[in-house]
Formats: structure tokens, sequence, C-alpha cells
């Protein structure tokens, strides 16, 4: 599987107010990276691209953010949870956020049938391949599911999942899966929202304080808009990965496309990639 590397400079948008200003990251480099769904391969081909990216640029703190639904639909969201278990074990300069697919794989654990069954239809039959694991037969939804799957992803997985954060504010931008309520204060969503809202979110036009950096939505490239920037470009479907990378006074989009058929997934070690990330992180 061959991969193109795409990157282009965007300005911050503007944060509306008595003194409209450019949105400024406290003094950090921002790294978000959209919706990941088990594409190993993609993620790490991005990193790698993100590291050679930030060599280029002066040394500056960075943190690393991921917007949640990082399982499902591709072939390799065990790794992926290795990967970003590891990573945020060495760096608290990694922030995971939930996603409704991790919320979706939590609520199957507990033993609720119609979340199994949602979870089933939004692509979990690869997340379960990816840990060795066949789909539930027709008789086995409910608890005896719920058993099988926690086994086979493991207490210590389940129990990282659960501790995720649904969001992450830092300078003038705040960080989500899916969006935000409008006319709702920031600090007041409700997890309901910030994991699965859409229309209401993604047509409204107004300011909310901050600018939301979200997935969920595909867009066919990340979209820089004056309240908002949508960077799921549909990894699992599409072949592209995308990151913007928000970074006084200049902004990026970085993203790795897959071109041609795909091929084998990399090879690289999970703990090799998090120890190569986490340095990185702490040498800017």
């Amino acid at each position: 599987m061959a991969i193109e590397i795409h990157s282009r400079a965007f300005e911050a948008p503007m944060i509306r107010g008595w003194r409209s200003r450019r949105a400024r990251t406290a003094g950090q480099r921002l790294i978000a990276i959209g919706d990941v769904h088990g594409r190993w391969d993609l993620l790490d081909a991005l990193l790698k691209a993100i590291e050679q990216h930030i060599a280029t640029t002066p040394e500056v703190p960075s943190r690393l953010i991921i917007l949640g639904d990082f399982i499902d639909r591709g072939p390799d969201s065990a790794r992926v949870l290795r990967f970003l278990r590891s990573v945020t074990r060495q760096s608290e300069r990694a922030t995971v956020l939930l996603g409704n697919h991790e919320q979706a794989l939590l609520h199957t654990i507990e033993g609720d049938t119609a979340a199994q069954r949602l979870w089933l239809a939004h692509g979990a039959a690869a997340t379960l391949a990816s840990f060795d694991t066949p789909p539930p037969q027709q008789h086995e939804f409910g608890p005896a599911f719920a058993v099988r799957a926690a086994q086979a992803i493991g207490p210590e997985t389940i129990d990282w999942l659960r501790d995720l954060p649904l969001s992450l504010r830092i300078g003038d931008y705040f960080f989500c899966h899916a969006g935000v309520r409008p006319g709702r204060k920031l600090d007041r969503q409700s997890g309901e929202d910030l994991l699965w809202i859409r229309e209401a979110f993604l047509a409204d036009q107004r300011s909310y304080g901050a600018i939301v950096v979200h997935g969920h939505s595909i867009v066919g490239e990340a979209e820089i808009r004056h309240n908002r920037i949508a960077v799921d470009t549909g990894a699992y479907r599409t072949g592209l990965l995308s990151a913007v990378i928000l970074d006084e006074p200049r902004n990026w989009v970085v993203s790795v496309r897959q071109t041609g058929n795909p091929g084998q997934s990399s090879g690289v070690n999970t703990n090799a990639l998090a120890t190569a990330t986490q340095s990185w992180l702490s040498d800017t």
C-alpha cells in the first residue's frame, strides 16, 4: 500500500468580541487527529508525517488530542487501542477523547442488548475480529455476549476506556468528538451531545466563545469554519486520515491518503510508535 502525504496552511479562525482576534493556543502546539476507526496503518503514517512536519518548525510544547471513534469498521482496532493506551501512559501531553463508538462498546459490555445490536450494526464485527473473537450468535445477545466481549478486550483496556474524557479546552479551542449544543455554555454540554450531535451543530453559525474542533461527521477534507474545525475525513472508507496542527501564528492540515489497493498493516510495534511519539511530544 502506498501513502501520499498532503499539507496546507490556514489562518486561525477569529474569536469574536469587542476586540476580535485570531484564536490562540495558550502557548502550545495542539495536534488533533480525526476518527481513526481501526486504521492503524494510516495512524502510523500520519504520526510520522506530523513528526516530520514539526521538526521543521520552532520548538513549542506540543499536545496530541485524539477526537474519539478510534475503534470499529477498520481492521486493526486492537492495535490502535494498544497504541493509544501506551502513548497516554508514557506522556501526559497525549489526550484521547471518548467517541460514540467507544461508548457503544462500554454499553455492550454492561449487557445492554439494544447497545449491542447498535454496536454490531456500526462496525463492531471488525473490532471483535481484531481481538480474534467472532460476533455474537442470535441467541447470545445480552449478558453472555457482554461477558465474552469483555474477556476479549480485557479489563485494563475497559477501565482505560471508562476513564476517557468527553472534552478538552485549551486556549481558544474546545475539543470533542461530535460537537456542541448551540445556545448552551461549553462547560454545560451533555455527554449525549458531545458524542452524538450532528445537524443542529453543523448548521449553526453562531460563535461559541471558542473554536470547536470535532470529528464524527465525515467531510471530504478537513474544514475550517469561523466557529468550528471538522477533522473526520472518513479514514475507514476513504483511505484519508487527517489532523490539524494549531500552531501560532501558522496552522496546518496534515493528511495521509492510501493510494491503490490496501496492503499489509504496518508492522511497527505499538509500543515502539508510542515511545517515538512521546519523544517528539517531549522534545518540543
